[in-house]
């Protein structure tokens, strides 16, 4: 028989708990989720990379007009530089943060690990009887019932904690900033384009003409479009002066989702098991 209401409590919700971990339901959302930030981060580094290469072009090409060889000339670097500096930085982010959510992937593994839960099986089983059993038997010693529910509780933790940060994870990121993410990835991948296509602009028209009307249309080319010059010059300026702002804004995402949020999630539910073992 039982010994008190609270241990009949105590055992139902003990009985519980391990039925919620012998199934897979947090396994599977957790993992769902996780997947979901790892190819997240992946397209995020796909487009740092895609600005990197655009960006390396542009600084190895020169946009200049050169009627009747009196020049005006200038290197994108110039404008592009510090942008670059960036990307750089942010690819090295985009790396960690890969890396981080591929390490949650392992301790979201670990943590259905056949051999975990049949542990917590036989804890529970043993905790179940020390408060079942009234007659004065091994399992009826206090101290015991005390580093069996403590031993329960942590191992609770190691089998709900990565599941449990990931959904949280993928709430706070759906609830805050994904549509930041979303916009800011737009407008890097906007500007990506664009240097491309005014890269492509400036590659073909700094082919060498090769006969005498070609000579003859190029320089009039030359005088026509050095208004077209300028043209370029604002566009690389309009698009460097959106990839920063963007940039930011996408490493403080992956920052909260991979640092920042995973560790105050853990620190949350570190303070309730140990509220929960002194009550």
């Amino acid at each position: 028989m039982l010994r008190s209401k609270s241990s009949l409590l105590l055992v139902a919700a003990v009985l519980v708990a391990t039925v919620l971990a012998l199934l897979p339901i947090t396994d599977d959302l957790g993992r769902e989720h996780v997947d979901t930030a790892f190819k997240r981060a992946l397209a995020a580094a796909a487009i740092a990379r895609g600005l990197n290469g655009v960006i390396s072009v542009a600084q190895g090409t020169e946009l200049a007009i050169q009627p009747a060889g009196v020049g005006v000339s200038f290197t994108p670097g110039e404008i592009l530089d510090p942008i670059n500096d960036l990307i750089e930085r942010f690819s090295w982010i985009m790396l960690l943060a890969t890396s981080s959510l591929g390490v949650q992937k392992v301790l979201l593994q670990m943590s259905g690990w056949h051999g975990l839960i049949l542990l917590i099986l036989m804890v529970a089983v043993m905790l179940m009887a020390a408060h079942v059993f009234q007659a004065k038997t091994f399992f009826n010693s206090e101290k015991l019932k005390a580093v069996l529910g403590r031993l329960f509780l942590f191992l609770l933790l190691l089998r709900f904690m990565m599941p449990l940060i990931a959904i949280a994870n993928e709430m706070v990121y759906r609830t805050f900033l994904q549509s930041n993410y979303v916009e800011s990835s737009a407008q890097l991948q906007q500007a990506s384009e664009a240097i491309g296509d005014i890269n492509d602009e400036v590659v073909a028209d700094n082919k060498l003409p090769s006969g005498l009307l070609e000579k003859a249309a190029d320089m009039y080319n030359q005088f026509v479009n050095k208004v077209d010059l300028e043209r370029r010059y604002e566009r690389y300026r309009a698009a460097a002066g959106s990839i920063g702002e963007s940039t930011v804004n996408i490493i403080v995402v992956f920052v909260m989702q991979t640092l920042v949020f995973p560790l105050l999630f853990l620190g949350i539910l570190f303070g309730v098991m140990r509220r929960l073992s002194h009550w």
